[in-house]
């Protein structure tokens, strides 16, 4: 089947990119208020990148179903049921009072939304962007996330700058009275989902050239579990973008820490990070698509974000220059390692077209799993351990571990590389490879 550009493919990216921001604001905004969020539930560290990393475990239960169910049924349904979900438990975090449970409890609805996105993402622009525009476009797709970073952690942090009790020591005490940012930064989520679902209507559409499956959806699903190269995909997603969340979640609350920086200053370093991140997302992976192997240039980009994200804690603050310039480096490599991240199932040679919504989905289950696990269950715990909370002590040395647990997590990427094939950097020189080995053998 020949594949073609149609005109409505920018409607379509636009629908996505809409939907990513708005998923990510709505997870990343407790990372900017979250002093204010952790007394407001009166919790620590750990606790917190609890919420932070719930949404992302709806993901590990319902990415497969539902990048199979896409491919039944069609992408738009699963994901407008999905996100009217997800939108039920904003709601309901914008209703849990201060009660943790109910803020978890909603924060776990809140990521269908995620399972569905995340599913579904990498087969709708392998079908609309073919050849080297999916580069292009999973860049694009990708900046949604930074975009909807940087708006939540600047939205966040200054809504709730004054929110927050300090000793003369700048510890942080315990809310004011009449503090409401929080609360605030809730309902904000609520109403960029609708905005969202209501767009979703209004620019997305099916592929013309759209293929049915006609196979029973349990044989479906286990055509992308038998592959190893999903299996390595998959895994290499666990690990780089669960340490994703460290960045988002312990960023504005470790500048604020180890440096002593107010929360508004603390969102605007981190924000020149996700500005960088942004602009990466559209440009680099353009040049990515220009080398002939992913391997090598991955172990750049893997290297030099952890190396510069971890300095980032270490080096002198200059008045928020030092560690601005820092991220602002670890985001030119970040960049374009996040977009091939969702480009690799495109890449695969041995994935057939119509099961890239499995094999989205199953990278899907492991991505979310990571999501949910790197930065909550592994590293804060890991770091806590070695810091422990004393009451009346600054953490700073725990934050500077959390950031050296990201350089770590990139580095066990790298190796997971070997899980996989050395793939081609764009979907258009992979195609031309099938082409010729095709022609080879008959």
């Amino acid at each position: 089947m020949e594949e073609k550009l149609y005109p409505r493919r920018w409607a379509i990216l636009a629908a996505l990119f809409l939907c990513l921001v708005t998923l990510q604001f709505s997870f990343i905004v407790p990372g900017g208020a979250a002093l204010a969020v952790m007394m407001r539930y009166g919790i620590d560290g750990t606790l917190f990148s609890m919420i932070m990393s719930v949404p992302y475990f709806a993901g590990i239960v319902f990415g497969i179903f539902l990048g199979t169910l896409a491919d039944r049924i069609g992408v738009s349904k699963v994901m407008v049921v999905s996100y009217i979900i997800a939108l039920i438990g904003v709601v309901w975090r914008a209703m849990s009072g201060t009660s943790f449970i109910m803020c978890f409890l909603a924060s776990l609805v809140m990521g269908v939304a995620t399972a569905a996105l995340n599913a579904n993402s990498a087969k709708v622009i392998r079908a609309w962007f073919p050849g080297k525009s999916a580069n292009v476009a999973f860049g694009v797709y990708v900046c949604g996330a930074s975009l909807g970073a940087a708006i939540a952690l600047q939205v966040g942090a200054r809504l709730t700058a004054g929110d927050v009790a300090f000793s003369p020591e700048g510890i942080p005490m315990g809310l004011v009275e009449g503090a409401s940012g929080v609360q605030t930064c809730w309902w904000i989520s609520a109403i960029l989902f609708v905005v969202s679902i209501v767009c979703w209507f209004l620019l997305y559409r099916e592929h013309p050239d759209g293929i049915a499956v006609e196979e029973p959806i349990m044989q479906h699903m286990g055509y992308a579990l038998k592959k190893k190269s999903v299996w390595g995909i998959s895994l290499f997603a666990f690990v780089f973008m669960g340490a994703t969340v460290i960045g988002t979640s312990f960023m504005v609350a470790a500048i604020q820490t180890v440096y002593g920086a107010d929360a508004t200053t603390a969102a605007n370093i981190s924000t020149v990070n996700t500005v960088v991140v942004c602009i990466g997302c559209i440009l680099l992976p353009a040049v990515v698509a220009r080398f002939k192997h992913s391997r090598p240039v991955f172990w750049v980009m893997l290297i030099g974000s952890g190396a510069f994200y971890a300095a980032a804690m270490f080096i002198p603050y200059m008045g928020g220059f030092g560690p601005a310039a820092m991220f602002a480096l670890g985001a030119i490599f970040f960049a374009p390692m996040m977009a091939m991240v969702k480009t690799l199932p495109a890449l695969l040679p041995d994935v057939e077209p119509k099961y890239l919504g499995a094999v989205g989905g199953f990278q899907s289950v492991l991505q979310n799993a990571g999501m949910f696990l790197v930065s909550s269950y592994i590293v804060a715990p890991i770091c806590g351990m070695m810091y422990p909370a004393v009451e009346g002590v600054s953490p700073a040395g725990y934050y500077q571990a959390i950031f050296v647990g990201l350089f770590i997590c990139c580095i066990v990427s790298g190796f997971i590389q070997y899980m996989f094939p050395n793939l081609r950097c764009n979907v258009e020189d992979m195609l031309k490879d099938k082409a010729e080995a095709a022609a080879k053998t008959e």
